[in-house]
């Protein structure tokens, strides 16, 4: 089922004339902050592996995905004792179970004025839910493209990515946004990936804080890409113990070498930044656990000894009693998981953590199982 846009398209104007709204319309709304009633907020919450974050401004509201299913129950009380009844806005940055899921029961209970989504069509049986919740709710559907931009109470979101609808990846097409706040500002790019990333590094991303792209896959958050950012926080939306071992050390390496304050869902449970338009401050303070999904590091070690361990081998990580177990299985070129659609190296951990029905042993090339619709696991990197 696809979902129908519903309201005309402001993007049609041409650049130059658009460009000058902007600036006069980001103007208008930086005049008004010091008498704003209320402080901005940006939530983000503990999902688990997934991502959910929630943004007030001015009494106005935005939920930017929501999470899992199983996340879902947790997402509602967590609104409610918000205070919330409706929603400006809700944004699905793509259609990944563990970012619409939850944005469900929303569509179902919140009063929402606009739904944001990104213009590909998903598919399966979460999508359809998806969809139908989205037409019950009678809000405009929209799809937004690079230089579109709204307004949230005093604070003014702005449309960065993705720059091109011709990904492969699904994850390279999800909506990033910029949301501006006098002068702080907040970037959120869903589970944008390199090639996206790429792109956007050639807009105007600079933010004080990323919620960092796919929950610190190390298939994200290059370092073209933090140096267009130029953050001084960064929040990881992930979940513990998760199968796909994010944050990914390399990324955890990135953000530290630029002594970037790092915060942590699956360390610290929910994050939530505040502004006043001049200022951000937290709920909690930045976290000193640099560990990555896989290894358990001590903060204290330097950089040296984070790329000894990269340079590890994955069986080197794994208990002896792990690789003797798929020891007998290592003859095969790559194992996938016919469930994430991930394809491995024999010996990486997540085979480990891959549930036997869902393994799929292949001697098929790397090109074919991309042909076949896998997708590199962000670790192992095969």
């Amino acid at each position: 089922m696809n979902l129908a846009v519903c309201v005309c398209r402001k993007g049609e104007i041409r650049k130059t004339t658009c460009a000058l709204f902007f600036w006069m319309f980001l103007l208008f709304f930086r005049s008004g902050i010091a008498s704003a009633a209320e402080p901005f907020e940006l939530h983000v919450l503990d999902v688990g592996q997934g991502q959910c974050v929630l943004v007030e401004a001015d009494d106005h509201y935005m939920l930017i995905d929501g999470g899992g299913r199983e996340s879902s129950s947790f997402v509602i009380s967590y609104l409610k004792q918000e205070g919330i009844s409706e929603f400006d806005y809700i944004v699905a940055s793509h259609y990944g179970e563990d970012h619409i899921a939850g944005s469900i029961g929303a569509l179902k209970i919140f009063k929402t004025g606009m739904l944001l989504l990104p213009s590909y069509a998903g598919e399966g049986s979460i999508y359809e839910s998806f969809s139908t919740a989205a037409i019950s709710n009678c809000c405009d559907i929209y799809h937004p493209r690079v230089g579109d931009y709204f307004g949230l109470g005093d604070a003014v979101i702005v449309v960065v990515g993705p720059v091109r609808n011709d990904y492969e990846h699904e994850n390279d097409k999800s909506l990033a946004l910029k949301i501006i706040y006098g002068d702080t500002s907040f970037l959120i790019c869903g589970d944008a990936e390199q090639e996206s990333e790429l792109d956007m590094a050639g807009e105007e991303i600079s933010a004080d804080l990323v919620v960092v792209n796919h929950h610190g896959s190390g298939t994200s958050t290059t370092d073209v890409f933090l140096d267009a950012v130029y953050p001084e926080y960064a929040v990881i939306s992930c979940g513990t113990g998760n199968s796909y071992g994010h944050p990914a050390m390399e990324t955890m390496q990135r953000l530290q070498q630029r002594d970037i304050l790092m915060f942590r869902t699956d360390k610290q449970g929910t994050i939530v930044a505040s502004s006043d338009g001049v200022d951000i401050w937290f709920n909690t303070y930045p976290c000193d656990d640099w560990s990555s999904g896989w290894i358990e590091v001590d903060p204290s070690e330097s950089t040296d000894t984070y790329e000894e361990i990269t340079r590890t081998s994955p069986s080197e990580m794994l208990p002896e009693e792990a690789v003797e177990e798929i020891d007998g299985k290592t003859m095969s070129r790559y194992v996938c998981n016919t469930n994430t659609k991930k394809f491995h190296f024999p010996d990486c951990k997540s085979v480990r953590q891959m549930r036997e029905e869902n393994r799929l042993y292949t001697d098929l090339s790397r090109e074919e199982l991309l042909a076949e619709g896998y997708e590199p696991c962000g670790n192992c990197t095969p």
